[in-house]
């Protein structure tokens, strides 16, 4: 075992576990695969890792239920979903920490998850926000703004979002995948002052 942060990637399609962890290769973490839902929880439960990438819809024990698990434990992981599900407004109640939808390039999927890393030393108003942006932006990204925002509870949402923006100083960032959740989050100055 490494002193390395540990990412463990679930997902029923063995093509593309392989996939991400050749695209985390680059990165300074230890990569640790899942077939199942199953094998992720069992993965969690030996309490070593530090990000937890889970595909929504896998067989028997699904993303949603392994999340669920997961959040049982407040020292847990952040999970991430990258998955081929369109996600609805529902995702604004899960607590997740990043969204994406497949497919998804080499890029984002890393930014993503070496921004998860990074998290961990933001302050939480500012977690909760980028939280709340990468939400937002696949949102944005399956739906037309317009049919959101005649959702009541995407209204809420997006009013929560804005409150907690202006809670928040902004300053430039190096880190690309929160920049680029800043910009698709409608912001014209990029960065966050924590």
């Amino acid at each position: 075992m490494t002193d390395a942060p540990c990412v463990l990637i679930a997902d029923d399609e063995p093509a593309l576990l392989d996939l991400y962890a050749t695209w985390l290769g680059d990165i300074d973490a230890e990569v640790v695969r899942a077939g199942c839902g199953a094998a992720a929880l069992a993965h969690c439960d030996e309490g070593d890792v530090d990000v937890a990438v889970l595909d929504r819809h896998m067989p028997r024990v699904s993303g949603d239920e392994v999340l669920d698990a997961l959040r049982d434990d407040p020292a847990g992981p952040r999970v991430a979903f990258v998955t081929a599900a369109t996600p609805d407004v529902d995702i604004v109640d899960l607590d997740i920490d990043a969204y994406l939808t497949k497919p998804v390039s080499r890029d984002e999927f890393g930014d993503m998850v070496e921004s998860l890393f990074r998290r961990e030393s933001l302050p939480e108003t500012v977690d909760r926000y980028v939280e709340k942006l990468s939400k937002r932006v696949a949102l944005l990204e399956s739906e037309s703004q317009s049919v959101l925002q005649a959702d009541p509870i995407y209204s809420a949402f997006e009013a929560e979002l804005s409150r907690l923006a202006s809670r928040i100083d902004y300053r430039p960032l190096d880190d690309p995948y929160l920049n680029r959740a800043l910009a698709d989050g409608g912001r014209d100055d990029f960065s966050v002052d924590p």
